[in-house]
C-alpha cells in the first residue's frame, strides 16, 4: 500500500491561546510517519497565511479536490494539543479544507482522508469495480474503515514531529458515512481515539442503503408518483395530529415512534400545490403508508424500520417527469451502491425496481456486503477498557438514516454487555441523544432545535469528567419559530414544566416517556 501525505501548515494570528510545544524550524524537517504495511511515497507540506475557505456547498453535487490520500492541517502557532481527525459524507471518506479549516482555526491538528479513492461524492463508479467487473474489495475496505485508522496513524505521528511531543488527546467528528466511520474505529482500532463524535451515523449501511429504494419500489409497483407538495401535505398532517401530545405546539413530533398519525384520513381533502388544488387520492395515501410502515417482504415480515412520521418524505420518495414519463428518482448513494456494487451492474435501473425484486436486492446487499461495511459490532469492550468515550446524535426526523438505526445499535451494546455479566452503567462511556425535529445531521430545514456543540460535550467528557445529560440546542436560524431544547440522554425526552415559555429550554425537564 502506497501513500501521500499533505500537510497544511497554518499561519492563524491572533488566537490567544499558545501551545507549550514548539513547532520544528521548517516544513522539511518533518519525519515521514511510519505506517505498518506501507510505503510513504511523499510528503509535501505548504504553509497557509491568511488562508479563506469556500464556503461549505448545500450539497455534495462536486468534486472534493486538494486532499492527497491524507491531509492534515497543523496550526503553526497555538496548538491546542489536540488532534482531531474528521470524516466523511456520502462516497466521500472525507471532506477536505471544507471540514479542516475551522478546527485548525480553533487550534486542532486536524485531518481529513479520501481512502485513496476518486474524490466525487456522489458516484463511486471509477473506483467500485475491477477490470473484469468484479467489486474492487480492495478499495470498498478503505471506504469502510482501514482509510480512517491510517489517517489516524499518519496524522497523529506528524503531529507529533511538527511539534516534537504527542497530542495529549485525539478525537474523531463525523456525520452520516462519517457516523459510521467513527464507529467502525471505536470498533476495529480501539486504542486511536480517545473521543469520537458519530451524528447520524449510518451504522447498517448493507441494509439501510437498499431501505432507501423502499419508496421507490411502492410507487413502481402502485404506478403512482406522488408530486412533492402531496407528498408534503401528509408529513403536515401528521405533524399537526402529534404535535401536541407532549404538551407543547411547536410544529415537532417529539416522539415520532409513537405517533400513530393514519394517513388514510387525509384521502378526499384537497391541498394546494402551487397555482392548482389538487384532491388526496387513495393511493398516494397508501404509498405513504407503506413507507412509514417500511419495508417487508413478501410474506409481510418487516425488513428494515419506516421512516419516521415528520420526516420529509420526498427525498426518498422522489419522481422526475422526461419527455411527458414519469419514474421514480432515486437517492444517489442508494442508487450507485445498488448498480455498482450488489448488482454489479453499472447499467441496472433502480427506478424500476419493484418490491418482488427490493426483496432479494436487500437480502444480496446484507449477505455480501455487511461485514464490510456495517459499524454494528456491539462489542466496544476494548474502547472501554481503553478509556474512551462515545456520544452518538441523531435527529429523529432524520429522512435519510433513520433515527431507529442508533437505538437498535445502543441497545445492542447493552445487551452484549449484560452478557457478559457487565452490570455497569453503559453511560460511563456511550451515550446517545435523539432530536426532535431534526433530519439528516441537521443539515437540511429542520423544524427541531439543533445541538448547537455536541463536540464541546464530548471535550468535557474526556478531559474534565464531565458526562453530558443534555446536549444544548437552538433551532436554525432560518427556522419560522426560533426556540431553545434540551435534547436528553436517550431514553429521556426534554418535558415542559408547565409554567414559562415554552421557547425557552430552562423551562423544560428530562423525563422517560
Amino acid at each position: 500500500m502506497h501513500y501521500s501525505v499533505f500537510l497544511s501548515l497554518v499561519g492563524l494570528g491572533g488566537l490567544a491561546r499558545r501551545a507549550a510545544a514548539v513547532p520544528v524550524e521548517s516544513c522539511n524537517d518533518i519525519t515521514p510517519p511510519i505506517v505498518p504495511g506501507a510505503v510513504i511515497r511523499s510528503v509535501k507540506s505548504r504553509i497557509y497565511r491568511d488562508h479563506s475557505v469556500p464556503a461549505f456547498p448545500p450539497t455534495l453535487l462536486q468534486n472534493v479536490t486538494h486532499l492527497n490520500i491524507c491531509e492534515t492541517w497543523l496550526p503553526l502557532g497555538n496548538w491546542n494539543s489536540r488532534y482531531l481527525a474528521v470524516g466523511g459524507g456520502a462516497w466521500a471518506a472525507g471532506l477536505g479544507q471544507f471540514d479542516l479549516a475551522l478546527p485548525a482555526s480553533q487550534g486542532y491538528a486536524v485531518s481529513s482522508t479520501n481512502a485513496g479513492l476518486s474524490g466525487n461524492p456522489i458516484d463511486p463508479s471509477d473506483w467500485a469495480l475491477k477490470p473484469d467487473g468484479t467489486v474492487n474489495y480492495g478499495l470498498l475496505k478503505n471506504f469502510a474503515s482501514r482509510s480512517v485508522h491510517d489517517m489516524a496513524v499518519v496524522g497523529k505521528a506528524v503531529t507529533s514531529s511538527f511539534y516534537k511531543v504527542p497530542a495529549k488527546k485525539a478525537y474523531f467528528n463525523g456525520c452520516s458515512t462519517g457516523g459510521r466511520q467513527g464507529l467502525a474505529a471505536a470498533q476495529q482500532y480501539p486504542s486511536d481515539f480517545d473521543g469520537i463524535l458519530a451524528g447520524a451515523p449510518a451504522i447498517y449501511w448493507s441494509e439501510y442503503v437498499i431501505a432507501e429504494l423502499w419508496p421507490q419500489a411502492v410507487m413502481k409497483d402502485a404506478n403512482y408518483y406522488p408530486s412533492t407538495c402531496e407528498l408534503d401535505a401528509f408529513v403536515s398532517a401528521a405533524v399537526e395530529s402529534c404535535d401536541g401530545k407532549d404538551g407543547v405546539t411547536d410544529g415537532v413530533i417529539t416522539e415520532p415512534f409513537t405517533c400513530k398519525y393514519d394517513p388514510f384520513t387525509l384521502v378526499g381533502q384537497r391541498t394546494e400545490c402551487g397555482k392548482e388544488s389538487i384532491v388526496i387520492s387513495q393511493i398516494a395515501a397508501s404509498i405513504v403508508s407503506k413507507i412509514w410502515r417500511g419495508p417487508t417482504d413478501s410474506r409481510g415480515k418487516s425488513l428494515w424500520y419506516g421512516m419516521p412520521k415528520g420526516a420529509s418524505l420526498a427525498e426518498l420518495a422522489a419522481m422526475k417527469t422526461v419527455n411527458g414519463t414519469t419514474t421514480g428518482a432515486p437517492f444517489f448513494v442508494a442508487d450507485t451502491w445498488a448498480r455498482n456494487f450488489v448488482k454489479t451492474d453499472p447499467s441496472f435501473d433502480t427506478s424500476q425496481l419493484d418490491i418482488a425484486g427490493f426483496e432479494k436486492l436487500f437480502s444480496q446487499s446484507r449477505d455480501r456486503f455487511g461485514h464490510i461495511m456495517d459499524s454494528s459490532d456491539p462489542n466496544l469492550h476494548p474502547f472501554k477498557k481503553g478509556g474512551g468515550k462515545v456520544i452518538i446524535w441523531h435527529g429523529r426526523s432524520d429522512q435519510l438514516i433513520y433515527p431507529q438505526d442508533s437505538v437498535r445499535y445502543f441497545r445492542e451494546v447493552e445487551r452484549n454487555f449484560k452478557s457478559k455479566g457487565k452490570d455497569e452503567d453503559l453511560g460511563n462511556f456511550i451515550r446517545l441523544f435523539l432530536a426532535p425535529g431534526v433530519d439528516h445531521c441537521g443539515f437540511g430545514k429542520s423544524a427541531g432545535a439543533v445541538p448547537t456543540d455536541p463536540f464541546g460535550a464530548l471535550l468535557a467528557w474526556v478531559e474534565d469528567e464531565k458526562p453530558p445529560h443534555i446536549l444544548d440546542a437552538h433551532t436554525k436560524a432560518d427556522t419560522l419559530t426560533q426556540f431553545s431544547r434540551k435534547i436528553c440522554q436517550y431514553p429521556a425526552v426534554a418535558k415542559y414544566k408547565g409554567r414559562g415559555n415554552t421557547n425557552d429550554s430552562k423551562n423544560y425537564i428530562c423525563a422517560i416517556p
